[in-house]
């Protein structure tokens, strides 16, 4: 008998694998200014991040 592809099971172990996350607790005014700034730079939190990583990297490369 063939098994039938499981998208869901899928993305789960890829993410387990190649996947790490990151908790961050905010005051609410914090939250909400971010919430505002990301919707105004049309950015998501993943994206912040990334470009965090890549200021801090050039910064320290110098």
């Amino acid at each position: 008998m063939e098994k039938k592809f499981n998208k869901v099971k899928y993305d789960i172990e890829y993410r387990k694998k190649h996947k790490k996350s990151i908790l961050i607790d905010l005051n609410i005014d914090e939250y909400e200014e971010l919430q505002k700034l990301l919707h105004i730079a049309n950015i998501s939190k993943t994206q912040l991040f990334r470009n965090a990583i890549a200021d801090l990297r050039k910064s320290l490369e110098k």
